[in-house]
C-alpha cells in the first residue's frame, strides 16, 4: 500500500479534527421521562449514509443528512469517524449539499461532490483538516466521481453542457420542448487531478453512469442507457472504454437491465448485476471475461437479489448485500460460482458496504426498529460479523418513547405465507385493543423492513406516542421473497394483494391488537393505488389518505413516465387490453366509495400524473364522499422540501385522528 504523503500521530490527527468541528456529534441531556417522538422529531433526525472505508481500513468517511427548515431544504456534510473508535468530526460545514465522499488511493485526499457552486461540481480536500478546493468547472454538472488507480485521475459523469444557443434561448425564454428530442445525455470523462484538466471519453449519444477502472488504470467500464427518459432505465447495458481514448466496446447487452460493473483485482474478469428482461423480474449476479465473452450466472439458486458486488483482495469471493424478508443482509459467494454464505444475521436493516484495500475490515450503515441508520465496522472472518458501532448522530431519540416493532405472519386467502411489520403503540397492554393504521409500501415491488419508522413517508413512530398501532404489510409482488413471490401480482392488482392486506388485518383483528372499529389506511404511490382501490371495495375503514396514487390505469398508460413498467404487469396496452385496464382502476367503482379521503400529490409528479389525484377527487366529491385535495408545489414523485414533508405528516395525521378518533387534533396551521 502506498505510503500516506502527511503522516500525523494520533493525538495531532485527533486535535485537527477537533478544531475542524468542535461540536462533535449531536447532544443530548437524557430526559427524565420519555415522552413521545413529534413530527419536529422526525424532521430534525440526521440522515446517515454512503459509508467509504479509507484504503488502510483506520478511517471512515460519509454523509449526514439534515433538513433545514429556515432554506427549505436538505443539507448534506462529509463527517469522518476513526475506526479505532473515537469520536466522530465534521469535514464540511458549507450550507449547500456536500456528498459522495470517495478516498484518493493514497488515504491522504477525498474527492467529493459540492452543490455550493451553480451546478454540482468536484472538490477535493484533505481528510486531515483544510479547506477543500474545486477541481471542475463543468457546465452541465458532475455527477458522480470515481478515482483512478494511481491517484492521478478521477472519472466523473456530468449532464451534456448546453450550447452558447441553448443558453441565449433559455436567458430569452424561448424554450418550446420538442419532446422525445434534442436530449441531454449524461457523458464519461476523465478529470487530471494536477492540471485540472478534463478530457470527454465516451462522447456517443447514450446516458453513461456508474463508471469503474480497471486495476491497472487503462481502461473503464460503465453502464448506459439509450436516453436520458425514465422509461429506458431497465434498458442499460454494460461497455467498456480504453483511457487513452477511442469508441467503447460493447461488453454485455439483453434484453434486460445490466449494471454496476466490477473488475477483479487481477483485471481478467468483470463481475456485474444482470436481469433476463425488462418486465418484472429479479436481478442476479453474474460474470463476464473483460475482454469480453459469455456471461455467467454465479449464484443461479440464490433466492434474493443481489446488489452491486465487491471482490475479496484475492479475487476468490465476492461480497454483496441483499434485502431478505423485513431485513438487508451480506452475503458472500465463491467468485467462481456457488452457494452464497449469509455474513450477517441482523433484525434490521445493512445499508452500502465498503472494504478497506486489503479486505479484512468492512463498514456500512445499520438501523434497527429502535436506532436510526449508524456507521458501523466489522472484521470479516469465516463466520457471521459481529459489528461495532461507530457513530451516534442522533442521540435525542434516547429522550423518546418508541413503540416496538415484531414481525408478523399470516395466510392470506389463497393460503399463500405472508409477513410485515407491526409496531406496537408506546405502552402497549397485551388484551387491549388499539386503533391500526395500515401502510402500503410503494413499487409495487418494495417491501417494507426492520427499519426505524420515522420519515416523511411513513412517521409510524409518531402515531405509536399517540396510540396507535401501525401495521406495514409486504402483499405479493414485494421484493425481498424470491422472483415467484415478486411475479405473483402480474395481471392480479387489486386481487391477490389486496386480499393479502385485509387478511392480514384480519389477523390483528383476531388477536386482540386492532379495534375492527378504528381502522384506517395510507399510502404512497403503489400504496397509494392500493388505498384509492381499497376505499371502492370495502367501508371497514375510517379514513384513506392516498398519496400520489394510481387511480385510473387507463389514463395513467400514456401519460406518466415510464409505461414499460405497466406494460411488464398488464401484458398489453390498454388500448388493446381495455378489459383488463379498467378491471383494475379504482375509478371503475368509485360509486361504491363511502370513506372519507385525503389525496395529496406532488404537483410536478411525472411517475404519476396530477390527473390521477384530480380524477380521484372529482369522483368521490360528485359522490358526496368527505374528500380534501392537496398539492405541494414544485414537488415530483416523492416530497423532496422539509416544509412540505412536515406539512404532509400532520395533515395526513389529522385527517386520521379526525375521522378514525371522533375528534380533530388542529396540527395543520
Amino acid at each position: 500500500m502506498r505510503q500516506l504523503t502527511r503522516t500525523l500521530s494520533t493525538s495531532l490527527l485527533l486535535a485537527a479534527l477537533t478544531a475542524a468541528d468542535a461540536g462533535g456529534q449531536e447532544t443530548s441531556s437524557r430526559a427524565s421521562t420519555p415522552r413521545p417522538m413529534t413530527f419536529d422529531d422526525v424532521i430534525a433526525l440526521r440522515t446517515v449514509s454512503d459509508a467509504q472505508i479509507s484504503p488502510d481500513g483506520k478511517w471512515v468517511a460519509y454523509t449526514v443528512t439534515r433538513a433545514d427548515l429556515e432554506q427549505n431544504a436538505s443539507d448534506a456534510d462529509i463527517w469522518l469517524a476513526s475506526t479505532a473508535g473515537e469520536s466522530p468530526s465534521r469535514l464540511t460545514t458549507h450550507k449547500k449539499s456536500d456528498t459522495s465522499p470517495r478516498w484518493s488511493p493514497d488515504g491522504w485526499g477525498i474527492a467529493f461532490i459540492s452543490a455550493r457552486e451553480e451546478k454540482p461540481q468536484i472538490f477535493l480536500m484533505s481528510a486531515f483538516g483544510g479547506e477543500p478546493e474545486r477541481l471542475t468547472e463543468h457546465k452541465g454538472g458532475v455527477r458522480q466521481i470515481a478515482w483512478s488507480p494511481d491517484g492521478r485521475s478521477i472519472a466523473f459523469i456530468a449532464e451534456q453542457e448546453p450550447t452558447a444557443e441553448e443558453e441565449k434561448r433559455i436567458k430569452d425564454k424561448d424554450d418550446a420542448i420538442v419532446v422525445d428530442t434534442n436530449y441531454k445525455f449524461n457523458r464519461l470523462w476523465v478529470l487530471d487531478v494536477a492540471t485540472r484538466k478534463a478530457r470527454l471519453l465516451a462522447t456517443g449519444d447514450a446516458v453513461a453512469n456508474d463508471p469503474q477502472w480497471s486495476p491497472d488504470g487503462t481502461r473503464i467500464a460503465f453502464s448506459t442507457t439509450p436516453t436520458p427518459r425514465a422509461d429506458d432505465g431497465s434498458l442499460s447495458d454494460l461497455h467498456v472504454v480504453a483511457v487513452s481514448g477511442g469508441a467503447p466496446s460493447m461488453l454485455v447487452k439483453n434484453a434486460g437491465t445490466d449494471q454496476s460493473p466490477r473488475w477483479s483485482p487481477d483485471g481478467t474478469r468483470i463481475a456485474y448485476i444482470t436481469s433476463a428482461g425488462s418486465d418484472v423480474r429479479q436481478s442476479q449476479l453474474a460474470m463476464i471475461p473483460a475482454a469480453g465473452g459469455t456471461p455467467r450466472l454465479v449464484a443461479p439458486d440464490f433466492l434474493y437479489q443481489p446488489n452491486a458486488p465487491t471482490w475479496s483482495s484475492d479475487g476468490r469471493t465476492l461480497y454483496f448485500g441483499a434485502s431478505v424478508r423485513t431485513t438487508t443482509q451480506l452475503f458472500a459467494v465463491p467468485s467462481a460460482g456457488g452457494t452464497p454464505r449469509a455474513l450477517t444475521d441482523v433484525r434490521g436493516v445493512i445499508g452500502g458496504g465498503t472494504m478497506s484495500r486489503d479486505g479484512r475490515t468492512v463498514v456500512f450503515t445499520m438501523s434497527d426498529p429502535q436506532r436510526p441508520a449508524d456507521v458501523h465496522v466489522a472484521t470479516i472472518g469465516t463466520g457471521l460479523l459481529t459489528s461495532r458501532q461507530l457513530t451516534d448522530h442522533n442521540l435525542q431519540i434516547r429522550d423518546l418513547a418508541l413503540g416496538k416493532a415484531e414481525v408478523v405472519q399470516w395466510k392470506s386467502s389463497d393460503g399463500m405465507e405472508m409477513d410485515g411489520v407491526l409496531l406496537r403503540p408506546v405502552g402497549y397492554e397485551p388484551g387491549k385493543r388499539y386503533p391500526l393504521i395500515t401502510s402500503v409500501h410503494g413499487g409495487p415491488a418494495g417491501a417494507w423492513t426492520e427499519n426505524f419508522a420515522a420519515g416523511w413517508g411513513s412517521p409510524g413512530q409518531v402515531a405509536a406516542g399517540q396510540g396507535f398501532a401501525i401495521f406495514y404489510p409486504n402483499p405479493r409482488g414485494s421484493s425481498a421473497y424470491g422472483e415467484k413471490f415478486l411475479r405473483a401480482n402480474i395481471r392480479d392488482w387489486g386481487a391477490g394483494d389486496y386480499r393479502d392486506i385485509q387478511t392480514g388485518i384480519d389477523a390483528l383483528i383476531a388477536r386482540g391488537i386492532a379495534d375492527s372499529s378504528k381502522l384506517a389506511q395510507t399510502g404512497w404511490s403503489y400504496g397509494g393505488y392500493m388505498t384509492a382501490w381499497t376505499l371502492t371495495q370495502t367501508n371497514r375503514f375510517k379514513a384513506v389518505v392516498v398519496g400520489a396514487g394510481l387511480t385510473d390505469m387507463y389514463s395513467m398508460y400514456a401519460t406518466n413516465d415510464i409505461p414499460r413498467a405497466l406494460d411488464g404487469y398488464f401484458g398489453a396496452e390498454p388500448w388493446n387490453d381495455t378489459t383488463e385496464y379498467r378491471k383494475r382502476s379504482a375509478m371503475t367503482y368509485i360509486k361504491n366509495a363511502r370513506t372519507p379521503t385525503l389525496i395529496l400529490h406532488g404537483q410536478v409528479d411525472l411517475r404519476v400524473p396530477v390527473g390521477q389525484a384530480q380524477e380521484l377527487y372529482t369522483g368521490l366529491r360528485k359522490n358526496n364522499v368527505p374528500v380534501q385535495l392537496v398539492f405541494y408545489p414544485r414537488e415530483p414523485h416523492g416530497l423532496q422540501e422539509p416544509r412540505h414533508q412536515l406539512d404532509k405528516m400532520k395533515r395526513e395525521n389529522e385527517w386520521i385522528r379526525r375521522w378514525t378518533l371522533g375528534g380533530q387534533a388542529v396540527l395543520v396551521p
